[in-house]
This record gives C-alpha cells, structure tokens and sequence, in this order.
C-alpha cells in the first residue's frame, strides 16, 4: 500500500475530511499502517514491531540500530498529529 492508497481509503470511509483535518503519515512505513485514531485530533497509528522489521529488512539494519533508531524516531514531536506507534502482544 501507498501513502496515496492510504490517503484515498481514509477519505472514502470518511475518516479523515479532505483540506479540513490533517494527518502525518511516515515515509517507508506504509506496510506498518494500522489504521487512524478514533478520537480528535486524528492520528496514524502504526505497528511498532512491523516498523523494526521494516527497518532491519527495507533498510538493513541491525537489530540494536534498528531498535535505537526507531525508539529515536519516535521521540520526535511534531505536534498534536504526531503518529502513534502501538507494541501488540
């Protein structure tokens, strides 16, 4: 899936409104994508683990880089649309 596949399956369902809301979606993590939050502001929110395996296959890194990058990423504030990243269990 695309950043732009992305986009499009958020404003057909309705789940984020064209100019009126806004969304940060990550470069090279679309197959991490999960979904959107539910609540306000709208959020991306992504697989941690997905994005790690990413990182280590896409990118080839190792593991401890890998986990050091990420965790360093994630650190980043951009503000109330800053993405959320999820651990599942």
């Amino acid at each position: 899936m695309t950043k732009d596949d992305i986009l499009e399956e958020l404003t057909e369902r309705d789940l984020i409104l064209g100019d009126k809301q806004h969304i940060i979606l990550v470069d090279g993590f679309e197959n991490a994508f999960l979904g959107v939050t539910v609540n306000n502001p709208i959020k991306a929110i992504y697989d941690y683990w997905k994005c790690l395996d990413l990182l280590i296959h896409k990118e080839k890194m190792e593991y401890d880089d890998a986990v050091d990058y990420l965790d360093e990423f994630l650190e980043q504030d951009l503000g109330v649309h800053t993405p959320t990243y999820m651990k599942s269990i």
